[in-house]
């Protein structure tokens, strides 16, 4: 999830919660104020009440002058105190129920004691209340779109800076040998980010040109001692001076020469292969390059007595040829070597995947660690551990 999402999703779970909590403490605060004007109107319309028969003596009958309905009965309890509560009643038009606010009060009429009961209506408290919730929801609604859109278009505009450095990061290839320079921004953070980086991969291409040229003189000056030391060993060995004993230490000595040598060149082409050297690409018709294989390791197929079976499909892949070389030769070279004498061996092309298998012995341990240098499936072998990170 990019951070911008994430930042809109956390602002408008903040602001939800904002506007509910400040929704709801508003309309119980309108409904509490509501609730006491309903109590200041009572009061003042038992007031009223109590004027009404002072002046007439008599009860009075028309509610709409009191500011609301009310009734009452005899009762013989003269020193009854007010009485607040609530109540429903039924709305014969609008078919439902409706609260009331009521208050009850005792009033003297001729010796006679009645029991007055004032009614007021709360049917206009919750139509506010509900007025005041949609108002709420579609402010709510009309504010996050708006602060939703603008904060998309202002965050897409200063996060622009950042975007083109991950950009430039990502198409960045060390092996080109240059660091990175990144647009100018007047952001501090994405300032900072910037001149780092640039030195930071600056340092690297320095570094990296430094690896590569060591590698290349290393391996090229190692090359040339060691081809003399191999010609100066073939000599002696050639030479008839020598005892048996002498001539059992020199075949030592060139058998290590040698593969040293081999050594040194497989680690000079994982360099080349690592710092891609190898920059030509054609066209390298695979099944071709198989078959072509195939024949020049016929003599060694034979001699180990291999049973081969072949399902090549054709298939021309763009890619380096000496590369596509490599990678064959070194493939079906370690199938042949590993394989058992009159075993199997099965290549086969298909799609684009390319099978070889054999009928060696198994694999001892995990099959991936094989593709790391120096690992061999079996430690006393003496290949180099390095075919496979080649192919690799």
């Amino acid at each position: 999830m990019k951070l911008l999402t994430r930042t809109n999703i956390y602002f408008i779970l903040i602001t939800l919660l904002v506007f509910s909590l400040g929704g709801t403490v508003f309309y119980e605060r309108v409904h509490d104020l509501n609730k006491e004007d309903a109590k200041e109107r009572l009061a003042e319309s038992r007031q009223k009440v109590l004027n009404y028969i002072k002046a007439n003596h008599k009860l009075p009958q028309n509610d709409v002058e009191l500011g609301g309905m009310l009734s009452y009965s005899v009762t013989s309890n003269g020193n009854a105190p007010d009485k607040k509560g609530h109540i429903s009643l039924y709305n014969a038009s609008e078919q439902e129920y409706e609260p009331y606010q009521t208050l009850e009060f005792t009033v003297n009429l001729d010796s006679q004691y009645y029991t007055v009961t004032l009614y007021r209506s709360l049917m206009e408290t919750d139509d506010l209340a509900t007025a005041i919730i949609e108002s709420i929801l579609i402010i709510t609604a009309c504010l996050l779109f708006m602060v939703l859109v603008s904060n998309l278009i202002i965050s897409k505009l200063l996060w622009m800076p950042f975007y083109r450095t991950l950009g430039k990061l990502k198409s960045y290839d060390l092996t080109m040998g240059n660091g990175l320079t990144f647009e100018s921004t007047n952001i501090a953070e994405f300032k900072a980010l910037n001149e780092v980086l640039e030195g930071r991969t600056n340092k690297m291409s320095a570094d990296y040109r430094n690896r590569k040229e060591f590698t290349e003189n290393a391996s090229h000056e190692l090359q040339t001692p060691l081809s003399v030391i191999q010609s100066k060993l073939e000599l002696l060995i050639q030479s008839e001076s020598m005892s048996d004993e002498q001539l059992k230490n020199v075949q030592s000595v060139y058998e290590s020469a040698t593969k040293l040598s081999k050594l040194n060149q497989a680690l000079l082409l994982l360099t080349k292969i690592e710092n891609r050297q190898f920059a030509e690409i054609k066209e390298v018709s695979l099944d071709e390059l198989l078959h072509n294989k195939q024949d020049l390791l016929k003599e060694w197929i034979e001699h180990k007595m291999l049973k081969t079976e072949s399902g090549l499909e054709p298939l021309v892949i763009k890619t380096n040829p000496v590369l596509a070389d490599i990678l064959i030769t070194n493939l079906l070279s370690n199938a042949i070597k590993h394989n058992i004498n009159g075993g199997q061996l099965y290549i086969e092309l298909k799609g684009k995947q390319l099978v070889v298998k054999n009928s060696g012995e198994p694999l001892v341990g995990s099959s991936d660690d094989l593709f790391s240098r120096f690992k061999k499936a079996n430690p006393a072998s003496d290949s180099l551990g390095l075919g496979l990170s080649i192919v690799k």
